[in-house]
């Protein structure tokens, strides 16, 4: 199906904003236009070096080949992705959005690999978070049964299937060129009914994961994680004092009773100060992920839901320079990452 089409001189030139004007960049100062460009450039190469020494440092490393890594394991591939292809995209939209995207096939490819890669990132959060919370909160049997090397390849290759498999569903029936005074813009047609779906599921899973899920996952997983270090204070407290009800009763507090719950013998033998911190880790990334994603939802309530091309692009920036970040965060509040880092950076298998 051709999405070219040809508009009449007098829309042009009517009172009427004309529909030229939706698919151009947006006028930014030469300064900041410039800033970005290198940001994109840094990005590419940082971003792209980052995420690789992440995916061989989990593959590499016995520390590091754990469940919860194997998820981001496959968010650095998702980062990797974006890097290398929506930051460079990005930083010629910057400049002139028509030289970059000229024919129907780039502009599918634009707006496919964008439209992967971010919400594969967002899941993979999603599990993340899933991941600390059943590690912390739930039973050893069940944390296994939900979080095993079956079910862990099947669900990230489920992830990837789906996600890849639908966008190229939209991208032949939603994306497509309009020709203006002889050049060629791309588009994201958001009246299709296909597109319309698309674009609503998209928004609608984005902002409940990111402003609802996940926070209530880690909002079980700290509270969890404070209950279990009054706890300890207490007991270690109790402790100090030598008496015989210290004891009789004290040493049965490392081993499990009649009345225990099976989460609470979870989290005495689970909570330690390596899981807290990791659990802290990814709370951070998954902040910074929520931060990077807020000009799109507030460029959407200022617009009505509507987005042109050009705004588009313009809160695409952060949602890709998120993908620098994370391996900068695994590298500066991670030991084993950041020692892992160092060795393949020396070259030393």
């Amino acid at each position: 199906m051709n999405h070219s089409t040809t508009i009449s001189t007098s829309l042009f030139f009517s009172t009427v904003d004309p529909l030229y004007n939706f698919y151009l960049p947006v006028p930014l100062p030469t300064a900041v236009t410039y800033l970005f460009i290198i940001c994109c450039v840094f990005g590419f190469f940082i971003g792209s070096l980052g995420n690789i020494l992440v995916i061989l440092a989990i593959a590499r490393n016995r520390k590091l080949r754990t469940s919860a890594n194997a998820f981001l394991a496959s968010l650095a591939v998702a980062d990797f992705g974006t890097c290398i292809l929506v930051l460079p995209i990005l930083a010629v939209a910057f400049v002139s959005l028509e030289s970059v995207i000229t024919n129907l096939i780039a502009c599918r490819f634009f707006y496919h690999t964008t439209f992967t890669f971010s919400p594969v990132s967002i899941q993979h959060l999603i599990l993340i978070a899933a991941n600390r919370f059943t590690l912390i909160n739930k039973s050893p049997r069940t944390y296994v049964k939900c979080f095993n090397k079956v079910t862990i390849s099947v669900v990230i290759f489920l992830i990837w299937t789906l996600n890849i498999s639908f966008n190229t569903a939209v991208a032949f029936t939603s994306y497509g060129t309009r020709i203006f005074f002889g050049k060629e813009y791309c588009y994201l047609s958001q009246k299709s009914t296909i597109g319309t779906f698309f674009w609503v599921i998209t928004l609608l899973y984005t902002f409940v994961s990111s402003f609802v899920i996940i926070p209530m996952f880690y909002i079980f997983t700290f509270r969890t994680v404070h209950k279990s270090r009054v706890r300890v204070k207490q007991e270690h407290s109790v402790s100090l004092v030598p008496s015989v009800a210290t004891v009789s009763t004290y040493p049965n507090s490392t081993r499990s009773d009649a009345n225990t719950t099976g989460n609470q013998r979870q989290n005495r033998r689970l909570l330690s100060s390596s899981e807290i911190k990791l659990t802290k880790v990814n709370f951070f990334i998954f902040m910074t992920n929520v931060l990077f994603l807020s000009p799109l939802f507030f460029a959407l309530l200022v617009n009505g839901g509507s987005l042109t091309h050009g705004s588009f692009v313009l809160v695409l920036f952060p949602i890709g320079m998120n993908s620098v970040t994370n391996p900068l965060v695994y590298c500066g509040f991670n030991r084993n990452f950041r020692h892992a880092f160092k060795t393949l950076l020396k070259f030393k298998v």
